[in-house]
């Protein structure tokens, strides 16, 4: 199977850069290749390098038919996203809108709006961290985080938002000709180091990947992207894949061995083991594919907990569960309950919550669904004139979520973060430069 998933992942990488060239802004302008990139790295790469070196995500057997069935399923998601994508147009290439950078009034909403809620949120989850022993959050941390979604949620914005100060600080750059004072540049970076860390010591390195990647996307609006420079990002990559993986195993040994677990650690082992925990989910199909006898369709059941997550659980104490939980369930029956404890989950991806809703037929849909938003959000962004660094953060965010965030996010949870996000940017944007007036009524 080894050489099945590599044909899978090196032809769609292949592809992707035959169509873009050395320009990598043309994936900003198609998000597709995007799209194309992230099924290449998580449904080919991520299986091909756990079946070399002998790795799973769960303790099972599974039979050479389950994992070809599961690589079908993956090229029939893949062809169904190109497939919606074409039906609206996609692949037309329309002239972007300019970047202008923000007006003092501006950078204030977006400090008032989204950076001040969103940085008291991740304080918040901060400090409800530190009022527990490190080990026992991290074995328990879905237990202790219960009733703090909101904050969870609303800390996300905290990606959008560093994101925000840095695609304002090229666009003053590239506008000016000069780089903006030193002051800006060391208050900004430190802003973006303080996310990343706090969402690192939560447990949520995933979160540091799509502040990046956001970062990067949003750099395509303004500056071509040589394939050879991003080359030269290549080892910095590397270098925090590892040291995530380094953290990951850490944190999941810190009741036992702890920091000693790294000791005499291959590098390449623990680099896949921190891959695999990250972009695994192609496991996921193949344990379905295996299981197919032990399980039956939701009927929609992880859509209707995504579209009801906004409401408490305090208010509504048995709503229902994400595809997270419903597939842990699947595989340790009852193991996920609103009253256990030490409760991990499963994420999920969009190919798995489509196939463990509706079947194929579900996968096919999820894939369709998912090409035709990525195009959609492209085509609007393509009828605007001029845009802020906040219109360029809210396409960057959409199409990562599109083509690369729901293929290894659970839709509940990645559909809320981005949701709230936009909402909240969507609102900043409406706002503008333009002054609010209030008005007096009078009797």
């Amino acid at each position: 199977m080894a050489i099945l998933y590599f044909i899978f992942f090196t032809s769609l990488t292949l592809v992707t850069f035959l169509r873009v060239g050395g320009r990598m802004d043309r994936m900003f302008v198609k998000p597709i290749y995007a799209f194309l990139l992230g099924m290449a790295f998580i449904y080919g790469f991520m299986p091909w390098v756990k079946e070399l070196r002998g790795i799973q995500s769960y303790p099972f057997y599974y039979s050479t038919d389950a994992k070809a069935m599961a690589l079908m399923l993956s090229v029939m998601f893949c062809i169904s996203g190109i497939g919606g994508y074409l039906a609206i147009g996609g692949f037309s290439t329309p002239s972007l809108p300019k970047v202008r950078s923000l007006t003092a009034r501006e950078r204030r909403r977006v400090l008032v709006l989204v950076g001040i809620p969103a940085m008291a949120a991740v304080l918040y989850l901060a400090r409800t961290i530190a009022s527990h022993d490190l080990a026992d959050y991290m074995r328990d941390r879905i237990v202790i985080r219960r009733g703090l979604g909101p904050a969870v949620v609303l800390a996300f914005a905290a990606i959008c938002y560093g994101a925000i100060l840095v695609t304002n600080y090229l666009a003053e750059k590239k506008e000016r000709g000069r780089s903006p004072a030193l002051w800006r540049l060391i208050t900004i970076s430190a802003t973006v180091l303080v996310i990343a860390v706090a969402f690192v010591a939560m447990g949520n390195r995933n979160f540091v990947f799509s502040l990046i990647a956001i970062i990067l996307f949003a750099s395509l609006s303004m500056f071509p992207g040589r394939l050879r420079k991003a080359l030269m990002l290549l080892p910095v990559m590397l270098a925090l894949a590892l040291g995530f993986s380094a953290w990951a195993k850490i944190r999941t040994t810190l009741d036992s061995a702890g920091p000693s677990a790294l000791s005499g650690q291959d590098p390449t082992e623990l680099l896949v083991y921190g891959l695999n925990g990250a972009f695994g989910n192609s496991e996921n199909l193949i344990w379905l594919a295996q299981h197919d006898y032990a399980w039956q369709p939701l009927w929609g059941e992880t859509l209707f907990a995504a579209a009801v997550n906004p409401v408490p659980r305090a208010i509504w104490p048995d709503k229902p569960f994400g595809g997270g939980p419903a597939f842990r369930n699947m595989i340790y029956p009852g193991s996920y309950t609103l009253d256990g404890e030490k409760l991990t989950s499963y994420t999920t991806g969009l190919p798995t919550e489509g196939y463990m809703n509706f079947g194929m037929l579900g996968l096919i849909l999820f894939g369709a669904v998912n090409g035709i938003c990525l195009a959609l959000i492209r085509n609007a962004y393509s009828r605007l004139r001029t845009v802020t660094p906040v219109g360029v953060v809210i396409y960057s965010f959409s199409i990562f979520m599109f083509s690369i965030g729901f293929l290894y996010m659970e839709l509940l949870g990645g559909w809320s973060r981005y949701f709230i996000t936009v909402l909240l940017l969507f609102a900043v944007s409406y706002l503008g430069n333009r002054p609010i007036r209030s008005r007096l009524v009078t009797a």
